[in-house]
Parts: structure tokens; C-alpha cells; sequence
């Protein structure tokens, strides 16, 4: 393949011999945890183009990349506003995209993945214990430490267990975040997502109230696709709208729409939701929500004032968490996020050793956009590679100076974040509202850049190539 990133590297010290020897026995486990778009996006960097330079001296080890996820499917929750709104609308294998299948064509390289989440990860002895999901998972996490395995065989109780230890050379914390709603993040396997689309759909067919807690980017969007389905239906005619049948409140402590956005911005989304016929409570704080004992599916809010509200449907659109409970307190920040140097990606703590790196929704430095991802692969696997490489040399057989001369040499990238991009948020049939750079843009254009499909035609370039599903300018590492 004709690319920049599959130069060879300048062969340093004896000519190399392929053959394993010495560490190289067992492959070094590079983890990467996560597969959304962030370990998506690394995995098939690593195997497309850093694999290929790495090895450079003799008696180099050989390396497999482990990727870790609760999940066998990508959820394109890009897509979530829509899905949520009609099932007719996305076919769930649109919506759910088996991820293992993607890899074939670097079937060639070592390549475990693993079906689990982490429950904890120890930065001094290099391993995280993950909690197996399915026999399958539990007979790769099994072989991976065969190193360590050596001198204790693996027994049939250890082929079996539900949680096991995996050690790491190199690791990728990519494991994002989770809204409050299984409606628009995953929680576990996609089947749980998959359920909770089902439920929704069935309960929100005779719903007379819907509540959407928040106002930012999901309540919109959900608030305006949902009305869009009430007075159109499934076929999204031109026809005029019927009387409304349910009502679609949005709640929330702010004083506007899409507080993050300029307030012209904010004023169009709240006229367009007002024209669609949602009504929107503003300084209205949820102060708690609970079903309600009659086992009717409904949810009872209490407002900070103390009123009381029912709601057939509640949607919560009120912020997401970062995936890190997993990880001890001294790798995070104060809001959970894990510190990593805005920079190269690495992350930020004493008691980390090398080779760890934090990228996307997870990391600290992110905007959770899907721009902070796609512009630091570049920049994360640049240095990745840099501090593999310097790992090969230090342990070879060369000269002390000549080893460290050559890692002396080696040169960081550096992540610089860039003004956002697009930012879109589809409405109406064919409009909404979005930016360019904090500047408005037409609604015609976010029909075209998202409204229309969702850019659901872009999903093999994602889980097969790992690209971006919008435009992005990635910086050259």
C-alpha cells in the first residue's frame, strides 16, 4: 500500500533475524482498551502502519495488539437522535457494527479480541484485570500471559474464570464515556442498547408525556426528531401536522438552548423547537427521578422547587461520565477524566510507568468531539512508536552509547488542538442548526453534512479503516 506511514525504518545494529528469540518468545501485549471510535481508530493504525517499523535490531520482540471491549458491536450513536425517534428509520445493522469481521484483512498480524471490561488497572505491575464476558473471551485472556504462565500450566479453572489478569507492554486507555441513558452510549454489550431502543419504542407508542432532562446537543436533537415522528410519521411526508398527540417537554437548569453555542445559535434551536411544538422549562433544575410503584414504565420527577411531574417517557440527556472506575484515583482528574499531557498524549501521572497514553472522550485533554480523536491518532501513535522502539534498543545488544544516541534522536509529536469544525444538529425535515468554527451555517447544509443519513454510509470506513466519519485535517506527526 502506497502510504507515508509504511516506510521502513533504517535498520540499526546486526542484520535482524526474524525468528524469535530471547523476549521475543511470547509476543509483548499492547492493550488497547476501548473500541469505540478512539480504539478503533489506534488499532488499525498500529496494525497498518506501526507494526511495520518496528523490530529494528536484533533480538527484538514480536508484538500483538490486544483490544478489550464490552462490547462485540460499534453503536453508531451518531445515528441515536433518529434511532430513538423511529425504528423504521436505521435497521439495526446500520445502527450495531460487528467489530471483529473489520479486522480481516490484518488477520496476517497477532491480533486478540478480547470481549470484557476492565475492572482495574494496576500502572505498577503493568496489568489490568478484566472481567470476561462469554467462554469465548475467557479462552483468549487465557493464552495471553503465557509468559508468566510458564512455570504454573494453565488449569481448566483458570481457562474458565470470569475475571483474569492481562499484562501490558504498551497501553491505550480509549474507553470514552456514558450518558445517563443506555439509549444513547453503551453500557455493556450492545444488546443491552439494543433492549433498551426495543423498550423505548414499545412504551413510547401510547405515551401522552415525554420529558427530555438537559438542553444540550442530545435533548435538541432527540426533542426535534421525536416531534418530527409524532406529526409526520414514519414516511416524513410534506403533509401538515396533525394535532399533537403527546406532549415533549424539555427541562432544563439552564437559561437557554445549547448553552455551550453563541446565543443567536441557541435562539434558532428554541424557535425551531417551539415551531415543532415542544415546550421547553428553562431554570428548572430535576432535582431526583424514580419509576413510579404501579410498574407502568413511568417516571416520577421532582423538580428543585418541589413540584412533582410524571412522565410517560424520560429520556436523561443531562451530561456524560467518563469511563474510569477502573483506574486508581491518582490517574484522574478531578471530574474522572484521566490526566493526560495535552500535548503527547501520554498520561500525566507519577505513578504511571511507559508507554501509557489516554486519547478521546476519556482523556482530559478532549473536547469529547469526534475531531480531538481523529486529529491525535497521528500524533499518540507517533509516540507510541518512538517509545517502542526506544524500549528495543535499550534492551539490545549494542553498544550503551550507540542506543541511547539514537533515542536521543528520537523526536515527540505534539498534539495542537485546532478551533472546532462543524458542530450540527438536524431538526427539521431538511434544516436544523449548526456552526463552522463557532459561525452559523445553513440548515440545507445540515441536512447534507448529517440530517439526511446520519452519515451511516461512512460506518465501513470507520470500523474497517478506521477514518474518520467527517472531514477532519489530521496533523502530520
Amino acid at each position: 500500500m502506497d502510504s507515508a506511514y509504511e516506510q521502513p525504518t533504517p535498520q540499526l545494529g546486526p542484520p535482524l533475524s526474524r525468528a524469535p528469540t530471547g523476549t521475543g518468545v511470547e509476543p509483548l501485549n499492547i492493550v488497547i482498551l476501548g473500541a469505540s471510535y478512539a480504539g478503533l481508530a489506534c488499532a488499525h493504525h498500529f496494525l497498518d502502519h506501526t507494526i511495520n517499523k518496528l523490530r529494528t535490531v536484533n533480538a527484538a520482540p514480536s508484538y500483538r495488539l490486544v483490544l478489550i471491549n464490552p462490547s462485540t458491536n460499534l453503536y453508531w450513536n451518531i445515528a441515536a437522535p433518529r434511532a430513538i425517534a423511529s425504528p423504521a428509520s436505521i435497521a439495526q445493522d446500520e445502527l450495531f457494527i460487528p467489530i471483529e469481521p473489520a479486522f480481516h484483512r490484518q488477520r496476517a498480524h497477532h491480533l486478540s479480541i478480547v470481549q470484557g471490561e476492565a475492572v482495574s488497572l494496576d500502572p505498577i505491575a503493568r496489568t489490568i484485570t478484566v472481567e470476561l464476558i462469554g467462554s469465548k473471551a475467557q479462552k483468549r485472556a487465557s493464552v495471553l500471559n503465557k509468559r508468566a504462565s510458564l512455570q504454573r500450566p494453565l488449569s481448566l479453572a483458570s481457562l474458565k474464570a470470569k475475571e483474569q489478569t492481562i499484562s501490558y507492554h504498551a497501553v491505550i486507555l480509549a474507553t470514552g464515556t456514558a450518558a445517563h441513558s443506555d439509549l444513547l452510549t453503551l453500557h455493556g454489550p450492545h444488546l443491552n442498547t439494543l433492549g433498551a431502543l426495543n423498550a423505548f419504542h414499545s412504551r413510547v407508542v401510547d405515551a401522552r408525556t415525554i420529558v427530555i432532562g438537559g438542553a444540550g446537543p442530545s435533548a435538541v436533537e432527540i426533542a426535534a426528531q421525536l416531534a418530527r415522528h409524532r406529526d409526520f410519521g414514519r414516511d416524513w411526508s410534506m403533509r401538515k401536522p396533525s394535532k399533537p398527540a403527546q406532549r415533549i417537554t424539555i427541562i432544563t437548569a439552564s437559561e437557554r438552548c445549547l448553552p455551550s453555542q453563541e446565543p443567536k445559535i441557541s435562539r434558532k434551536a428554541a424557535k425551531k423547537l417551539m415551531a415543532l411544538g415542544v415546550d421547553i422549562k428553562y431554570n428548572t433544575r430535576i432535582a431526583s427521578t424514580k419509576e413510579t410503584p404501579d410498574s407502568s414504565g413511568r417516571t416520577l420527577l421532582e423538580l428543585m422547587d418541589g413540584t412533582l411531574l410524571t412522565a410517560d417517557v424520560y429520556i436523561p440527556c443531562t451530561g456524560v461520565e467518563p469511563n474510569t472506575s477502573y483506574l486508581p484515583d491518582e490517574m484522574k482528574d478531578d471530574e474522572g477524566y484521566v490526566l493526560t499531557d495535552p500535548a503527547t498524549l501520554r498520561i500525566d501521572c507519577p505513578i504511571v510507568g511507559e508507554r501509557t497514553y489516554a486519547i478521546g472522550d476519556v482523556a482530559s485533554y478532549s473536547r469529547n468531539t469526534l475531531q480531538d480523536i481523529y486529529a491525535a491518532v497521528p500524533v499518540l501513535m507517533h509516540n507510541l512508536l518512538n517509545d517502542l522502539l526506544a524500549h528495543e534498543l535499550r534492551t539490545a545488544s549494542l553498544p550503551k552509547s550507540e542506543s541511547q544516541r539514537h533515542v536521543d534522536g528520537m523526536v515527540d509529536a505534539r498534539f495542537v488542538q485546532k478551533p472546532l469544525g462543524f458542530r450540527l444538529w438536524p431538526m427539521t425535515r431538511f434544516g436544523g442548526v449548526g456552526t463552522w468554527r463557532d459561525r452559523a451555517v445553513p440548515g440545507w447544509m445540515v441536512y447534507l453534512l448529517k440530517g439526511r443519513r446520519y452519515r451511516i454510509g461512512k460506518r465501513k470506513r470507520v470500523v474497517e479503516f478506521g477514518k474518520s466519519p467527517y472531514p477532519v485535517k489530521v496533523q502530520k506527526a
